[in-house]
């Protein structure tokens, strides 16, 4: 689920969970969606958790981004793994999407592909 850790006025902050794919992207939209609806402008999702991001996930992404600038606002991903940092890279979403690297420790290790 996407939890809300920070909010001041219409900047939200909100965590990732785990696992953000097909089977947890019906209920992510939900809440970022009903986040934007009651005001969000500027929203900042912290990925230090994700391990798992898929193409429903970055489509996640991409409605937010769009909502968000369409009302003059804003999307950033911060503490994202190398692995989805270069994948966001390579998709050129980091030219749309504020996107940070993990500056942490770093979650546990992917198996290789």
């Amino acid at each position: 689920m996407l939890v809300v850790t920070e909010r001041a006025g219409d900047r939200v902050t909100a965590a990732l969970p785990e696992d953000v794919s097909l089977f947890t992207v019906p209920g992510l939209r939900a809440v970022g969606d009903r986040i934007i609806d009651e005001g969000c402008r500027h929203l900042t999702l912290d990925a230090s958790h994700t391990q798992d991001l898929d193409s429903t996930g970055i489509t996640a992404l991409v409605t937010w981004y769009r909502r968000l600038e369409d009302l003059g606002g804003t999307l950033a991903v911060i503490e994202v793994s190398d692995h989805h940092h270069r994948l966001l890279t390579r998709l050129g979403l980091h030219t749309a999407l504020a996107v940070s690297p993990r500056t942490g420790p770093a979650g546990p290790s992917r198996p290789a592909n």
